[in-house]
């Protein structure tokens, strides 16, 4: 009965990180074929970061879950802000390294795609990857909330932030004509929102 109610939000809360970049993927279908395949190949990476920040931070939360177990708070806390600490400057370096590396990605690792698909991959990878910093962060804090029981709050964010990226993503695509770029603007301040 505990195990359920701490894996029933995780699962949730998973599949609400990851909808945010299939959301503009399906938002931005109104924009033309190459606005979503580029949206799609960016998300790809978004959502192998995704879940590398969260297997990092829930290992971190593992050693602070021991120390709660052990009912040593103050290790528990220490531990906690390294792993927030740790994860989040992993994160801005990895971030650096995708704006230095963009045109490697762009052109190495999507190979040979459509120049009207490498432009809007390219708006939508310039503007998504500020977001990096800030999902790592909120991966941190949420692997804290589940190692203290609270997967709900997690959760309650997770559909926040979907909230604001579809609406986000209806105002700035559909009534400001946007595009790829009102997909990806909304994606960051969700994430933002998120951390």
């Amino acid at each position: 009965s505990a195990l359920k109610k701490l894996i029933w939000p995780l699962v949730l809360e998973q599949v609400l990180a990851i909808t945010v970049g299939l959301a503009d993927t399906i938002m931005v279908s109104s924009c033309g074929e190459a606005a979503v395949s580029g949206v799609s190949l960016v998300d790809q990476i978004m959502v192998l970061l995704i879940n590398a920040f969260s297997a990092l931070a829930t290992g971190g939360a593992v050693v602070a879950g021991q120390f709660l177990g052990q009912d040593r708070r103050e290790e528990a806390c220490k531990s906690a802000t390294q792993m927030v600490w740790f994860i989040t400057i992993c994160a801005i370096g990895i971030t650096v390294l995708v704006y230095l590396g963009k045109s490697f990605i762009l052109h190495t690792v999507f190979g040979k795609i459509d120049q009207d698909v490498m432009h809007h991959a390219d708006i939508y990878l310039l503007i998504v990857a500020a977001s990096i910093p800030f999902m790592a962060l909120y991966n941190g804090g949420a692997a804290i909330f589940r190692t203290m029981g609270n997967s709900k709050v997690t959760m309650q964010i997770s559909i926040i932030m979907n909230v604001i990226n579809i609406g986000g993503n209806a105002i700035l695509i559909f009534v400001f004509g946007m595009g790829v770029a009102g997909a990806a603007i909304s994606t960051l301040v969700s994430r933002i929102f998120c951390a």
